[in-house]
């Protein structure tokens, strides 16, 4: 190589060297220049400070005055209160019907998710093929979540009747005796469940849908092209490509659940025979039945770590396995 070549190469390079850092510094003169006076990076936090103090505030204090509340204990309603430090948490937890209501709590959302996800996924693959006219199904999916628990509970009372309910009507018309849904304790969860699964289900649905819309259709036609079948590219494709939705669908029907009143209310008041006693249920009774307003702050803490936890677990699966990055 002659020297000549090497010093038009060298010059070359250090004119486009040269034209990069006019063009950086011509950008962040044109920026200067079109930034209000006085702009700083933390203009924007600062603007935002009284919403986000307020927002705060509303969300923080309840939560606040739970966990206070629970530290103290009163005779009777209205009366003087005494520090209790954590003798209430440890007196729920020697409680058999409290540890009862754990249990029966976890019940109630584990068959919540399997249900509901199972549900949601169906669902939400089959409103994706919908096509024409038919899409107003889409629309259509957000209904159950507009009616009230109570609502709920009092449709699938009805339904669920074990004289002239209609269920147990399809069920006699195969030969099949209906159960009786809220005289059997196993029935009367089962219930508790399939209802609150039909309010909450408008989630999980929508939640997928919006998922298996952005997964880009050229993956779906090359796997069609190399043989996949709608299983395999439904099992290997969308559903590893909509995992964060999955999560986020899971993270709010926990929540749901793990809050529910009005439908269990409703449909079984918590019985038969405390079946269905969940810690919502244990809340109402202990706040409003037995006037244990200290007690019920208590449970409402509890019911605050269990949320916590969840999203936690959550949180770390997802990290676990990288899920928020797919």
């Amino acid at each position: 190589m002659t020297t000549s070549t090497t010093e038009r190469r060298v010059g070359t390079g250090g004119d486009r060297s040269t034209a990069k850092q006019s063009a950086k510094a011509k950008s962040r003169a044109n920026l200067r220049e079109s930034t209000m006076i006085g702009h700083h990076s933390a203009t924007p936090y600062l603007l935002s400070l009284p919403s986000i103090l307020m927002i705060a505030a509303l969300l923080a204090f309840p939560a606040v005055y739970a966990v206070w509340g629970s530290l103290f204990d009163t005779k009777r309603l209205g009366g003087p209160q005494t520090f209790a430090g954590l003798d209430l948490y440890i007196a729920l937890f020697q409680d058999p019907d409290f540890l009862s209501s754990i249990v029966k709590t976890f019940v109630f959302v584990g068959g919540t998710l399997v249900v509901g996800m199972a549900l949601g996924l169906i669902f939400g693959f089959a409103l994706h093929r919908v096509t024409g006219k038919m899409r107003i199904l889409r629309g259509l999916t957000i209904v159950p979540y507009l009616v009230s628990g109570v609502a709920t509970a009092v449709m699938f009372r009805m339904l669920l009747n074990q004289d002239f309910g209609y269920v147990n009507r399809i069920l006699g018309f195969f030969g099949i005796d209906g159960p009786a849904w809220f005289s059997d304790p196993n029935f009367a969860m089962l219930a508790a469940i399939l209802a609150q699964v039909w309010a909450d289900l408008p989630l999980a649905v929508l939640l997928i849908l919006g998922g298996l819309q952005t997964i880009d259709g050229q993956l779906l036609e090359a796997a069609e092209v190399d043989g996949a079948t709608g299983w395999t590219r439904a099992i290997r494709i969308s559903i590893p490509l909509i995992i964060p939705q999955l999560l986020l669908g899971t993270i709010l029907l926990s929540y749901q659940a793990l809050t529910s009143l009005g439908v269990i209310i409703g449909l079984t008041g918590g019985g038969p025979v405390d079946a269905t006693r969940t810690l919502p249920i244990a809340l109402y009774e202990t706040a409003f039945v037995d006037l244990e307003t200290n007690e019920a702050l208590a449970i409402v803490v509890v019911i605050l770590l269990f949320n916590a936890l969840l999203t936690l677990g959550y949180l770390g699966i997802s990290k676990r396995y990288n899920l928020e990055d797919r």
